[in-house]
């Protein structure tokens, strides 16, 4: 604590300024920003070539209202983790503030305040959107909370706890744009996921600032963050993906389906899933390098990525630097994107 700056960069307090305006003009209604007249009848609810199966062989040993069955599935039991997780956050934050380690930064205070509140209207939307598809709640997903209870324990400077929550919400976030970026599926789908990413940007935004902000505060968090992070995210990526719960909810007819010790490996290594990985992770592991996270010229430290199976992302990630221009903009500025069009 003795290394906690005093006050905060102009460039923070200009973006603080910004999240902070922009959560005061709009925020999202439970009631308004929505089609919640959308009829069910035959809706799929991500893109067909999204679902687990696509690309493998199990995809033409299912039926198309399988296909269809599992896209309205994997969805509900995303949109029920989301459930959980921002729950698991509002309190979390919500301490933190009572704590008081962040109080003499009173505009960091203020933006978890609209944080926190955002995060409970996204629940109630996710519950909302659960019982208008008539999906009913999955087993609580106790890896998560075991992940944010074991690793986002109080602290006097809350810096880990902020950011596990970008990992998870930056992870979650790149995969549900990419479910839902097609204007063939149900449009309260697409509205529920373009609607809460207007938010959630800012949040991982913020927490992206907090981290350059304050990393000089927490000396052990960078070397906790370079021998963690690679092992969380491959198992958040991968939970992500295989569902046991939901495999059976769909009740494939194919026996084939329930021989999980070779369904879920074909699942996880298919092309096309190592492909939407890459999308997902590619501007995650441009932050983890330049925050020191991944260190590609560490061979310790690259062993632990390669050992989670993201050589090639960071070979990609390390290509990207080598070739940006000085002047060049920040593309992974999350509040940049327009998913409206």
């Amino acid at each position: 604590m003795s290394n906690l700056k005093k006050t905060l960069s102009p460039k923070f307090t200009s973006l603080l300024e910004k999240l902070n305006k922009a959560s005061e003009k709009k925020q999202m209604s439970l009631l308004l920003d929505h089609p919640w007249d959308e009829p069910l009848e035959n809706a799929w609810l991500k893109k067909r070539e999204n679902i687990a199966i696509y690309g493998t062989p199990y995809y033409d040993l299912a039926s198309e209202e399988e296909r269809r069955l599992l896209s309205v599935y994997e969805t509900g039991s995303w949109w029920y983790t989301f459930i959980v997780f921002e729950n698991l956050v509002s309190e979390y934050y919500m301490k933190i503030v009572n704590h008081g380690s962040l109080k003499r930064f009173p505009e960091v205070v203020k933006y978890i305040h609209h944080f926190c509140k955002e995060e409970i209207v996204h629940a109630m939307v996710f519950k909302k959107a659960m019982a208008h598809f008539q999906i009913t709640p999955f087993p609580s997903p106790l890896n998560l909370q075991e992940i944010y209870s074991h690793n986002a324990s109080m602290s006097e400077f809350p810096l880990k706890a902020i950011y596990l929550t970008i990992l998870i919400e930056w992870l979650a976030e790149n995969n549900a744009m990419e479910d839902c970026n097609s204007k063939e599926i149900s449009p309260l789908s697409r509205a529920v996921a373009v609607e809460h990413h207007k938010e959630e940007a800012r949040h991982i935004e913020w927490g992206k600032n907090m981290i350059r902000e304050f990393l000089d505060a927490v000396p052990e968090f960078l070397k906790e963050a370079q021998e963690s992070t690679a092992p969380m995210l491959r198992s958040m990526l991968d939970m992500s993906v295989c569902s046991i719960v939901v495999y059976s909810r769909v009740g494939f007819q194919n026996p084939a389906f329930r021989d999980y010790k070779k369904l879920i490996p074909a699942v996880l290594e298919s092309e096309n899933r190592q492909q939407i990985n890459a999308r997902i992770m590619a501007p995650l592991m441009r932050y983890f390098i330049e925050m020191g996270i991944c260190d590609p010229y560490n061979d310790e430290n690259m062993q632990i990525w390669r050992d989670n199976r993201f050589g090639k992302d960071v070979e990609d990630a390390v290509e990207y630097f080598r070739k940006k221009s000085a002047g060049a903009e920040d593309i992974d500025n999350v509040m940049n994107k327009n998913y409206d069009e």
